[in-house]
Formats: structure tokens, sequence, C-alpha cells
């Protein structure tokens, strides 16, 4: 056990696992470049027609996460688009009256640097946000929002809602919009202390799914994007066991009937907006059906504004994975057996 909190504590350290640091990471993001945001969205104000956010792997599910926000602040169009699908799709609209918001912490993501390339050549705006100010994204973009910290899932949302909060100006915002707004500077605080008190019982929740070669993961709402970040970025390529993402709403339409053969593994984001009753029907059923279903529920948790809660509940899992990944013996929480190592790209990218 002593070895175990060792290695926990060396965790702490890790570029992945944010968040053991979440408030002074969020804090620092606001403080330093929150009105940057704002001043960048205002300029492009009755400017821009269509925004497209581009992004792939945790990045995507970051920018997924932001369009379900987004859609309740702003009325320009937007949509999410794996970075290759930007160029495979090879929009009409991608034009000069679009804007492009790209992600990635490395700037050297491949396939979005590609996204990036092709917008520029149709003539669109191009916005990155970054954690390498020196990568090829940041120098390549017209625009940088550069950010020094491992809150790799939440900072490119607050970056794209602040933006979106000052395309709209603040003498334009409804009384929900402003609820929005006001609750984004509770979130150090709120994340903060969420996070203290899961790392007092992550080991436990770890262990009830310790033997485990598959989990499931819903959840539906403003949570459906972390849901799919968790099964797919995370499970799968820091616990290295297989991971299913479904919308909770939707298990009831086809995978439900796995439940006649199998009795799945499976984590259960729960919110606080109106996707709450759905998701707990569906947590109810599949407890009643045999399955271990492990909650993560914004009630207990989330003390922000319900479209913010995967801000919040985002390093909650991550506790999760720590101390899943340590348990099974992967002690190198930012080494990768195949990504990273130029094995997966085309164009001998470090990063694919």
């Amino acid at each position: 056990m002593d070895e175990l909190r060792a290695r926990v504590e060396q965790a702490k350290k890790s570029l992945f696992f944010s968040g053991a640091r979440i408030a002074d990471h969020l804090n620092s993001f606001l403080n330093e470049r929150g009105r940057l945001c704002e001043e960048i969205g205002g300029t492009h104000a009755d400017k821009i027609r269509h925004i497209f956010l581009v992004g792939s792997g945790g990045s995507f599910a970051s920018l997924q996460t932001a369009k379900y926000i987004l859609d309740r602040i702003i009325n320009i169009p937007s949509e999410v688009v794996m970075s290759y699908e930007l160029i495979w799709r090879n929009y009409r609209r991608l034009d000069k009256d679009a804007l492009v918001i790209f992600s990635s912490y490395s700037g050297e993501t491949e396939d979005t640097v590609a996204g990036l390339r092709m917008a520029c050549k149709r003539g669109a705006g191009t916005l990155a946000i970054v954690g390498q100010p020196e990568s090829t994204l940041a120098r390549e973009a017209d625009i940088v929002i550069p950010y020094a910290n491992g809150a790799i899932y939440e900072i490119p949302i607050l970056a794209v809602l602040l933006y979106a909060f000052g395309l709209v100006g603040c003498d334009n915002l409804t009384p929900d919009m402003s609820a929005i707004y006001n609750s984004i500077f509770q979130l150090p605080e709120a994340a903060g202390e969420a996070s203290q008190l899961e790392e007092t019982v992550a080991e436990a929740k770890a262990r009830r799914l310790l033997s485990a070669d598959h989990i499931y993961v819903l959840g539906s709402g403003p949570l459906s994007p972390l849901a799919y970040k968790l099964a797919m970025s995370v499970i799968m390529e820091n616990i290295r066991i297989g991971g299913t993402y479904s919308d909770a709403s939707e298990w009831r339409h086809g995978p439900v009937e796995a439940l006649s053969n199998i009795k799945p593994n499976l984590i259960a984001l729960l919110g606080t907006d109106e996707s709450r009753q759905l998701t707990l029907q569906t947590i109810d059923f599949c407890r009643q059906h045999g399955s271990e279903v492990l909650v993560y529920d914004a009630v207990e948790s989330a003390n922000v504004h319900p479209l913010l809660t995967p801000l919040v509940m985002n390093s909650l899992t991550q506790w999760l994975v720590v101390y899943s990944a340590l348990l099974r013996g992967i002690t190198d929480l930012d080494a990768r057996v195949f990504m990273g190592h130029r094995m997966l790209t085309s164009t001998g990218a470090s990063w694919p």
C-alpha cells in the first residue's frame, strides 16, 4: 500500500493527471487568457457566418462539449469535425466567411495540421488553441490562444465559450447566458473541491472495476462527449483495456439487448440537466439486470451550471483512471506504447 501511495504522489506530477491541480490550472487560464478570448470574439462580431470546431482524440471530445454549450450562446451555425473529416468532406461553406477553431495540445497533431493548411487555402479564418506556443499550429494559424498547463480537456472548452461571449457582447447576454458566464468563474473552486474529495474514494472505485477487461461508458446531454472521451481516449489509452461509449439515452435503442447475454461493467455520468431522468432509468435497468454500474453523479460533486458539469467531472474520472492504471502495473501515465513514436503518422509528425 505504501508503494501505491508513492506512485499516486508521483502520478500527480503527470501531464495527464491535471485533476490533481485543476483549480490552479483553471485559475491560471482564466486570469491570463480569459480576457484575450473575449477580445478576440469581439473583433469577429458580425464578421463570421459559420464556425468549424476541429480536433482529434481528446481534443475532439473537448470541442464536442464546447459545441453543446455554444448552441446556447450564439446564433451562428457551428459544427464539430474530426480533423481529417474537414478535408474529406470538402465543405462548400469553408470559405472567407468561416472561422475554423483548431485544438491540439501538442500543436503538432498530424491530421489537425493538415486541416489547418486546407482551411488556409480556402481562405477561412483560423484560430488555434494549443499548449505549445512554438508548435506548427501556433505558427501557421491566424490567431493563437496558447496555454501552458495540463487541463487539456477543460481549457479548449473555456477558450471557445469565452470567445463566444465576446462575439455576443456582455450587453447582449440573456439571463441564461449570464448564468453560464458567471458559473465559468466558479469552476476553479468547484472543480478543486470536488477533486480533493474524490481522492479519498477513488481507489475503492478503481478496485470495483479491477477485473474488467472492457468497460462501457454512458452519458447524455453535456456529459455525452466526456463519456466518449473516457471510453475512447482514456480507458483504452491509459488503462489499455476495451472501452465502448454509448449515449445513455441511446442505450435502450439496441445495446440494451446485450444484457440478456452478458453482464457488462459500466461507468455512468449523471448530470443535472434535462438528460438526468432518462440516464437514471438506464442506470436502474442495467443494475436490475446484473450489471456493475459505477455512477458519477453531478449532484454530489458539480456545484456549477448544469452545462458546465463536464469541466468538473473530468477530474473525478481522472482519479479513477490513475488508480486503475497503477493497480494494473501501468506506472508511467505520460508514456505510450505506440503514440508519440512516429509509428502512426504518414508525414513523420511526432504525434498522430
